[in-house]
């Protein structure tokens, strides 16, 4: 899993596109216009952090010295990461995307489908949800019992819970026991969490 800030991917995508196209990799010079940068430099900067996320590489010897770095990358999804969810008290609702997930594609979800949150707080951490956590959420506005939600409560607050349906009301249920469940009649479901990712050492 890498983390690709929106412009990290357009780079990416650049150097990929051209590399499938001409097969070698694209001068500094050329992903300066493509993205349309005023300085090498930034470019490089770009390059360098991709490279310490691990999707592309350098060739040794090479006159043009960048490489996909396939093994590692794959075949893979684009999934926004929009914003941050409450795994505790509910926060107002908050989608700008800002970032890009790189997951492996293995053919469960299409383009589109999904986006990503990263959890705050430890109301989950029964479920194995942690503060910090990035959580791979499938759009979709319903939901089994059991299932693990994003939920839209009191108009613009979100929060990260497990849902049941009672015969007059929904519970939403945290996975501690120093949280109260929440019970509404009614909640706008965003999605229901299909994958959760933990970076095991600091980047």
């Amino acid at each position: 899993m890498s983390i690709l800030t929106k412009k990290q991917k357009e780079v990416f995508d650049f150097i990929s596109e051209y590399e499938s196209e001409k097969g070698y990799a694209p001068a500094l010079n050329e992903i300066k216009e493509a993205i349309g940068v005023a300085a090498v430099s930034t470019v490089h900067e770009h390059v360098s952090n991709l490279i310490k996320k691990g999707v592309l590489k350098r060739v040794k010897g090479a006159a043009r010295s960048l490489e996909l770095a396939k093994v590692k990358f794959g075949a893979s999804l684009s999934v926004p990461l929009v914003g941050v969810i409450a795994c505790g008290e509910p926060i107002e609702a908050i989608e700008v995307p800002d970032a890009v997930v790189q997951i492996p594609a293995d053919g469960r979800f299409q383009a589109g489908e999904l986006y990503a949150l990263r959890a705050k707080g430890d109301s989950m951490i029964g479920d194995g949800i942690f503060s910090g956590d990035f959580l791979i959420i499938k759009k979709q506005s319903w939901a089994n019992n059991g299932e693990t939600v994003v939920a839209i409560i009191d108009d613009n607050e979100a929060t990260l819970k497990r849902f049941y349906k009672e015969k007059d009301k929904i519970r939403l249920q945290p996975a501690n026991t120093d949280y109260e469940p929440i019970y509404r009649r009614q909640v706008d479901i965003r999605g229901i969490v299909v994958k959760v990712i933990r970076d095991l050492v600091p980047a």
